[in-house]
């Protein structure tokens, strides 16, 4: 069982990230400071929540889209945490709430 204080830490997470307004909300949480963090695990990962969630020829067409579009490792993860509410920990992020003018 969980402690107060971890599900809070968790909860302050998803507030900065915005993975309460994911549109596939997975609740997945992905520690990128190791092996994990690797951009092409990252794409499987992604892929297979695509398989998984069985997305329609479109969604999955718009979610490609939007992957390919970004050219940065933190653009990347902006998707993923967009799309599927991925938690992202164990290294400091920028994310989108974060930055300026967002």
């Amino acid at each position: 069982m969980e402690t107060k204080e971890s599900l809070l830490n968790k909860l302050e997470i998803l507030e900065k990230q915005g993975t309460i307004d994911a549109k596939y909300p997975t609740g997945l949480m992905i520690d990128i400071s190791g092996p994990e963090g690797n951009i092409y695990y990252l794409f499987g990962v992604a892929n297979r929540l695509v398989r998984e969630l069985k997305l329609s020829a479109d969604e999955k067409a718009a979610f490609e889209h939007d992957r390919n579009e970004q050219r940065t490792y933190q653009e990347h993860l902006d998707v993923m945490v967009r799309w599927f509410g991925i938690i992202f920990v164990g290294r400091n992020l920028d994310y989108p709430s974060n930055r300026e003018g967002k």
